[in-house]
């Protein structure tokens, strides 16, 4: 395996963490208390990351729901959680996940039962768009985004969509084995890794534009659940620019 990418992963700290238990602590056993307690949690770490980007003056949590002031709106933009005491497993709740500082481009998570979306936010323009995608990129030109499938079970399945003259982004659902050749490439990338005999990282996944018309999408796998390190097994995609049409390629070029 010394042909390998290995890269050590890193777990991510939730800033509002070292603060609650929600969950394990007995002060919070009640349903009230419980939602007190992730509010509280919620407010901290969102509040946090708008502060550590910059845009506490225009993003900011209170309780249950995130307020987002836009140029060109009167009233700000709302995302409120949902909670009821009969679903308290399956509660949607919203969280602040990336700010694009060059573009002004907020990304906004939604967790839910058996699946997630982001929602792309234009601190500009105030224009926004909801995705059912688990991971996503933008293309340099801004053409196209690109997205992990967020449905649980279909961690490898990529979706490419294209910027409309209304400003919308549409496209079609893009699995890395959605063709003969794909199917071809997928397989034998993985067989060479032996991908199949290790445990993929889950939402560890990554995209990075090469140009344009080109990406990488990066899996990554573990030998053991309990290693700290992962290979990398990369697909790209490439842009045929006489079709327009995305392809799937294995290794790197």
């Amino acid at each position: 395996m010394d042909d390998y990418d290995w890269v050590v992963m890193e777990t991510p700290v939730d800033p509002a963490t070292y603060k609650y238990d929600c969950h394990n602590d007995y002060k919070y056993e009640t349903y009230d208390a419980l939602q007190n307690c992730l509010y509280n949690l919620r407010e901290d770490a969102d509040n946090a990351l708008s502060k550590q980007w910059s845009i506490s003056d225009k993003v900011v949590r209170e309780r249950n729901a995130i307020y987002i002031k836009v140029a060109n709106r009167k009233n700000p933009l709302v995302f409120v959680d949902y909670s009821s005491p009969y679903e308290e497993d399956f509660n949607p709740y919203y969280s602040l996940q990336d700010y694009d500082k060059s573009r002004k481009l907020l990304t906004i998570h939604q967790r839910f039962y058996e699946g997630e979306s982001l929602t792309v936010v234009n601190l500009v323009t105030g224009f926004w768009q909801d995705f059912s995608l688990r991971k996503l990129s933008i293309s340099p030109d801004m053409r196209y985004i690109v997205g992990f499938e967020s449905e649980m079970g279909a961690t490898e399945h990529v979706n490419i969509l294209e910027r409309q003259d209304s400003g919308y982004y549409e496209g079609y659902y893009k699995q890395v084995y959605s063709s003969s050749d794909d199917s071809k490439n997928y397989d034998n990338h993985k067989k060479f890794y032996q991908a199949d005999k290790a445990q993929q990282v889950y939402d560890s996944e990554t995209f990075t534009w090469v140009n344009d018309d080109k990406f990488y999408a990066d899996s990554f796998y573990k030998l053991n659940q309990a290693d700290s390190a992962a290979f990398r097994v990369r697909y790209i995609f490439i842009k045929n620019v006489s079709t327009d049409e995305w392809q799937l390629h294995a290794g790197d070029m």
